[in-house]
């Protein structure tokens, strides 16, 4: 934990002019409260505020910078520096309902003064890149304030064109696996992320949150034109006016979540079988029905509940080993098979994506893989691959979907506009920041 100690001296001078600024603040605060437009005076007061008391002539401050590691807490910074257990006492209790010092986090950053004397002065303590909160002492008690940092939102385009899979390609422009994510998480219903073919193109417009020009992460995915298997999927961000509730819509309004996920998991892993009707089995070298699709993933890989449903089994099985069994509204089942571990019981409910197990290779089953199956109401076994997601039960209400054709418009026309210069200036301006992450 690195600590850097600063003394400051202020002359008479500067002490004459901390009196006068603060004379000026309260006249400020004065006159604003009277008028009715505090801003400007709350500005300077609040700034005053937040810089700690002043410091008397002939008096030294002393001030201690670090983070907080993994094992340590504001008592092991409060012992070292002299402080009582009283003292962080009464400062906890003091400020708890703007911040619970009880919990630092590890890694963050803070700066604790004191005077030569040993009496508190100030702590700076970061939660995160965009609040920090500053704590004084008046009195014999202690005072908290939040500050926020202003944070800018930037709206940027992002296409690309696939090569090898989403992630190599938007890793390649130097973004994070969180924009994967940020993409994976509305497209997942219609577009196949395992079988992607080279040539398969996306676009994208997204918010990015900057503080004091330094990137933060990303915001909401506002449209997005995936094009796979010759088609083009779209997802929207809109928010109805009348109930305030956004959610993404496909091209014609209708939701993109469907009844079931493309494929069980939210990452890249090689399909090794298909479904079909006859083939060769790998362990018994005889031709039989394969009903299922086989993902090859290393074991421990979260698999995930395609549907919501009840779980009818969850246990193991013979040739099926560890495997869960999942009875959806529709009547359709869902199988997953060959599980390492499992993460949930019979009878309870789950919800689309919730992790129910983890990929293994128990049963019948040359290395590590999950076998999903899935079962219509009549028994018969369906190819998850090449059966059609069916529709998802809400859409755009008919009074709003004025409104969205007007929103969906408006993205369509910025979306084919990947050339138009006006549109990328904002990224050019932005280049070097994004390129500091």
């Amino acid at each position: 934990m690195g600590k850097l100690r600063i003394k400051v001296r202020l002359n008479k001078y500067r002490w004459v002019f901390a009196v006068v600024v603060l004379t000026m603040i309260a006249v400020l605060f004065l006159i604003g409260n009277s008028s009715g437009n505090r801003g400007v005076a709350e500005e300077i007061a609040e700034q005053a505020w937040v810089m700690g008391p002043p410091v008397p002539p002939s008096y030294d401050v002393i001030r201690t910078e670090g983070e907080f590691g993994r094992d340590s807490n504001l008592r092991d910074v409060f012992m070292e520096q002299g402080f009582t257990p009283q003292e962080l006492h009464y400062l906890v209790e003091d400020t708890k309902d703007v911040y619970d010092f009880n919990r630092v986090q590890s890694g963050a950053s803070y700066s604790l003064e004191k005077f030569a004397d040993g009496r508190f002065r100030r702590l700076l303590y970061n939660v995160n890149r965009e609040k920090y909160v500053v704590v004084v002492r008046n009195g014999e008690s202690f005072q908290a304030m939040a500050v926020e940092r202003p944070v800018e939102t930037r709206e940027v385009f992002i296409e690309g064109v696939i090569l090898t899979s989403l992630w190599d390609t938007i890793v390649a422009q130097g973004e994070s696996g969180e924009l994967v994510m940020a993409i994976y998480e509305p497209m997942q219903w219609d577009v196949d992320f395992f079988a992607l073919q080279p040539g398969d193109t996306f676009k994208v417009i997204l918010e990015k949150k900057f503080c004091e020009g330094e990137f933060l992460g990303y915001g909401e995915v506002q449209a997005i034109n995936f094009y796979n298997g010759g088609k083009d999927f779209h997802a929207f961000l809109f928010r109805n006016p009348a109930t305030g509730k956004s959610s993404y819509f496909d091209y014609d309004g209708k939701g993109v979540k469907k009844a079931f996920l493309k494929a069980p998991f939210k990452y890249d892993h090689r399909i090794s079988s298909n479904f079909s009707h006859s083939r060769l089995h790998p362990v018994h070298r005889v031709r039989m029905p394969h009903y299922g699709v086989d993902y090859a993933a290393p074991t421990g890989t979260p698999v995930l509940a395609s549907a919501s449903g009840r779980v009818v089994e969850s246990r193991y099985k013979g040739a099926n080993g560890n495997y869960v069994k999942i009875r959806h509204p529709n009547g359709f089942y869902t199988y997953y098979l060959h599980l390492s571990k499992l993460l949930v019981r019979a009878g309870e409910s789950v919800s689309q994506g919730q992790r129910i197990g983890l990929v293994g290779a128990t049963g019948v089953a040359t290395g590590p893989h999950l076998d999903y199956r899935i079962q219509d109401n009549r028994g018969s076994w369906l190819n998850p691959r090449k059966m059609v997601a069916l529709p998802s039960e809400t859409g755009v209400q008919p009074d709003a979907m004025p409104f969205f054709i007007a929103v969906r418009e408006a993205f369509v026309q910025r979306l084919n506009q990947a050339d138009d210069k006006i549109y990328m200036s904002g990224l050019e301006d932005n280049a070097s920041a994004d390129t500091a992450r």
